[in-house]
């Protein structure tokens, strides 16, 4: 509670200054660059990921900024096989997924104000991949065991998105601004090949073509961008 309302009263204050210093450009220049950050708002005081990864925001002109993201995904579990003191030999399941991506868009503000609306496009790319190797066993002593392979399952492949955007950023201050926006993007998902491997001692991995499809979608991003300028 002490924290929520330190915040109100930090941003009142940003907002007074703010309203002080009004005739006054905001920190929208060329050259000024920020880190990105997506805000959840008072409620919670969170201050996210951007679009599930970092984000960098350039100013090449006044009116025109330039922003990026990159996002990086690793995660695995370990099941260990449920041996017993009878069945004592078992091999540990597995899982790994992996994904990748970056996008980048431009802004064109359309005034120099502190509240100042901006349109744009973009374009991202994201990359994934996962296997999943049920554990085996248990079994009896001096057996020998094999495992199951499953690679690509559920949806991993390559994902292209193109968007045009629509939205609004608010300087509360000279290096603090808060922004939302709406995008109408076209997205297309090409997916792997899923491949199975039996656990057998000759295995013969089996191949499923992915189906790729393509979506246009229109959203609004869902939290606030918090920018903070240097």
């Amino acid at each position: 509670m002490f924290k929520k309302i330190a915040l109100i009263l930090v941003l009142f204050t940003c907002i007074s200054f703010a309203q002080k210093d009004k005739d006054h450009d905001p920190f929208m220049y060329s050259g000024s660059k920020a880190v990105l950050f997506s805000f959840s708002g008072l409620s919670t005081l969170g201050a996210n990921n951007f679009d599930g990864g970092a984000g960098m925001k350039f100013f090449v002109t006044q009116p025109m900024a330039l922003r990026f993201g990159v996002q990086v995904g690793m995660s695995g579990t370990t099941t260990p096989a449920p041996t017993t003191a009878a069945n004592p030999v078992g091999i540990d399941g597995t899982t790994s997924n992996t994904s990748f991506g970056v996008n980048a868009a431009v802004e064109y503000h359309l005034t120099t104000s502190r509240l100042t609306p901006y349109l744009g496009g973009g374009i991202g790319f994201m990359m994934s991949t996962n296997e999943r190797k049920p554990y085996a066993g248990p079994a009896p002593a001096g057996t020998v065991l094999y495992q199951e392979d499953y690679k690509n399952e559920s949806g991993a492949g390559t994902s292209i998105n193109f968007f045009a955007l629509m939205g609004v950023e608010y300087f509360v201050v000279d290096a603090i601004s808060l922004s939302a926006e709406y995008r109408l993007g076209y997205n297309i998902l090409t997916p792997k090949d899923e491949e199975y491997t039996p656990a057998v001692a000759s295995p013969v991995t089996v191949t499923t073509k992915g189906t790729s499809s393509h979506s246009l979608y229109l959203n609004s991003t869902g939290v606030l961008t918090l920018a903070v300028y240097f």
